[in-house]
């Protein structure tokens, strides 16, 4: 079993399919080979500083499940230049953390020069720090910085052959940060109305059972079969609407897919 770390899917016409809709704004294209093309086409990069804000910083180990005690770490941090969102990493040796004094500046204004290869960052005693551009983490909670992180990893997806064992009509939603880089979805409505079950399969095709979800937002606000996700903010475990609300997940127990108390509420 493989375990690795737009297309806009095309509406579903029978009642219980969620739809999947990706940002028509990103330029997203059907084809693998376009996706890719409009997902790394480089930014204009500025020949000097210019004002940014350190939207979000964190330190975490890249690895996923599979780190030793002689990991490195990385330090990811998150910037916004006028309307562009760039990210950024560096590494630590030995647990020395010298991103940390950086990390302490998330949602100050500071300087930033960068390329399509790195990001200069300069700090308000007037240091400068280089950053490799781009990242990995996850956990970013900035739905604009997590967007950025999934560009790539929904690219490499649609790259790939589709798994033969994976439907036509499911789509990829980038993995957790453990192990797995995507997971391909598809999500159905039950008759009730009150359940989303999104079946899940590995990028090897391999099943990865049923991720269950409320039929409703974090805030109570109820989802209909037309709702729209969007892939770019999701995750495996976080399913994020178009409109930027996260779907309630589903903590009632289940055995064999079954709930185990059939009349509990959804919660």
């Amino acid at each position: 079993m493989e375990r690795g770390r737009g297309n806009r899917m095309q509406s579903i016409s029978r009642m219980g399919r969620l739809v999947l809709l990706l940002c028509a704004g990103l330029g997203l294209a059907r084809e693998a080979a376009g996706l890719g093309l409009a997902l790394h086409l480089p930014a204009r990069a500025p020949k000097s500083f210019a004002p940014a804000t350190l939207v979000e910083a964190a330190h975490y180990l890249p690895c996923g499940t599979g780190c030793t005690a002689m990991t490195d770490e990385a330090s990811a941090f998150c910037f916004r230049v006028g309307d562009q969102v760039l990210l950024g990493e560096g590494h630590s040796y030995l647990h020395e953390r010298k991103f940390s004094a950086l990390e302490d500046l998330a949602g100050e204004q500071l300087q930033l020069r960068f390329t399509q290869r790195a990001l200069w960052v300069q700090q308000p005693d007037g240091r400068v720090i280089k950053l490799e551009r781009g990242s990995e983490y996850e956990r970013f909670k900035d739905l604009g910085c997590a967007s950025e992180v999934h560009k790539p990893i929904l690219a490499a997806a649609y790259a790939e052959k589709r798994p033969a064992h994976v439907p036509a009509d499911a789509f990829p939603v980038a993995g957790s940060g453990q192990d797995d880089l995507f997971l391909w979805y598809r999500c159905n409505l039950d008759a009730a109305g009150s359940t989303i079950g999104c079946e899940r399969w590995y990028r090897n095709g391999d099943s990865y059972g049923t991720d269950w979800y409320c039929a409703e937002t974090l805030t109570g606000e109820a989802v209909g079969a037309m709702a729209t996700l969007d892939a770019l903010k999701s995750r495996d475990g976080k399913l994020v609407l178009k409109s930027g609300a996260a779907l309630r997940h589903d903590n009632r127990a289940r055995t064999n897919d079954v709930l185990d108390r059939p009349g509990e509420v959804c919660r």
